[in-house]
């Protein structure tokens, strides 16, 4: 296990010292949306009846519930039975190994509920930052397409004048019309996802002004087994175990009985009032049925938990593989984006004097915008995986 955290440990150490200039700039606070989203969240507002169930517990000395008798019989001066009344307070006690079982799962109770809300807002963040890039994904190609509509629109208004004068063909427009309502298209299907996203975000938050400069910069590594969720699947596994020994130990737990027995007067014999106590003890296990469950629980329990470690560290180990492989494709695409933009002008020019045909100059025009969305894809894809990342990491923020 050693082994497989030196080359994440490596990489984490070298990429820390890049700039990140090209990540996204912060201002609109995460935190505060992350926040702002948790008020909203359905699940959290069942905490507090939950909290309040934890602290509502029986005492430890308990086996179960007390329970009361109250038993009357009635009399008869004729046969000379007297009127009685008998209440009796029954108090099943618990032997040493259940009240310390007991007092575990009590406060693995506890923990499971700091947990779970943990692992919540872990959840939430996640689901955030998702919306995040997904967001700032569809902006970005908004931004493009709407400069390459603007270029193809001069495009479209310079070749008019020269089909007028007849010095070019009235086929070169209308290739570069296909392409232009192919842009729109595009255009018309990222403002609908836009809208959706805008929805969700209103949604989830309840905030109508949308954020917007948010930052992640990649954090270090923690330990594998403090990720929140198997911080949560770990204390429920507390639960199983604990519900297991109290299965086992829940035999031969003393029954406390007290109780006050009153006669009412009959002939010559007087009324009276008598104080009863007595104790009993359960032999033999009854529990079978739930003693094989909770076995089962805890088999299951540790399986989820182990299923869900090798999970996280697989994704982990793959993740902190493609980052640097990511990085290098993110930062030869920018340069190549870079090289290729500028050569378009050069390129426009010459289609200008003829020195290219209409489909060469569509060609081009095509590769660098290509080449462009690329770059921009790589960026974001790599942004993104920093965020998860840090989600990996067990980070909220």
């Amino acid at each position: 296990m050693e082994q497989k955290n030196i080359q994440p440990q490596r990489f984490l150490a070298a990429l820390l010292l890049l700039p990140l200039a090209i990540g996204v700039q912060a201002g609109g606070n995460f935190q505060q949306s992350l926040e702002a989203a948790w008020q909203q969240l359905p699940e959290q507002q069942y905490l507090p009846a939950e909290n309040d169930i934890n602290n509502r517990r029986l005492p430890g000395w308990l086996a179960a519930a007390p329970s009361i008798a109250v038993d009357y019989q009635q009399g008869n001066d004729a046969s000379g039975s007297a009127e009685e009344w008998q209440t009796r307070l029954e108090l099943p006690l618990a032997r040493p190994g259940l009240m310390q079982s007991q007092r575990d799962y009590q406060q693995a109770a506890g923990n499971e509920s700091l947990a779970y809300q943990q692992l919540l807002r872990w959840q939430l963040a996640g689901k955030l930052q998702t919306w995040w890039w997904d967001w700032q994904s569809l902006n970005l190609s908004q931004q493009r397409i709407q400069g390459r509509l603007a270029a193809m629109q001069q495009q479209l208004q310079w070749l008019d004048l020269l089909i007028r004068q007849g010095e070019r063909p009235a086929a070169d427009r209308l290739t570069l019309q296909e392409q232009y309502q192919q842009l729109k298209n595009q255009q018309l299907l990222n403002q609908r996802q836009q809208q959706t996203l805008q929805q969700q975000w209103q949604q989830w938050t309840a905030l109508t002004e949308l954020p917007g400069d948010w930052s992640f910069t990649l954090l270090p590594e923690q330990p594998l087994d403090n990720h929140p969720l198997l911080q949560l699947l770990q204390i429920q596994k507390q639960l199983s175990d604990a519900q297991l020994r109290s299965q086992q130990k829940n035999t031969l737990n003393p029954r406390l009985s007290l109780g006050v027995k009153h006669q009412q007067a009959v002939n010559a014999q007087p009324a009276s009032d008598a104080l009863q106590v007595g104790i009993s003890f359960d032999f033999g296990g009854s529990n079978y049925s739930e003693r094989r469950n909770a076995v089962r629980e805890l088999g299951n329990r540790h399986s989820e938990w182990l299923r869900t470690r090798q999970q996280l560290e697989n994704e982990r180990n793959v993740l902190a593989t493609t980052l640097p492989q990511q990085q290098q494709r993110m930062n030869e695409l920018k340069d190549m984006s870079q090289q290729a933009s500028a050569q378009y002008q050069s390129q426009y020019q010459a289609y200008q004097r003829g020195s290219l045909s209409g489909f060469q100059w569509l060609q081009i025009q095509a590769s660098i915008w290509r080449l462009q969305q690329q770059a921009d894809e790589a960026r974001i894809e790599y942004l993104r995986n920093i965020s998860q990342w840090n989600l990996l990491q067990g980070y909220s923020l």
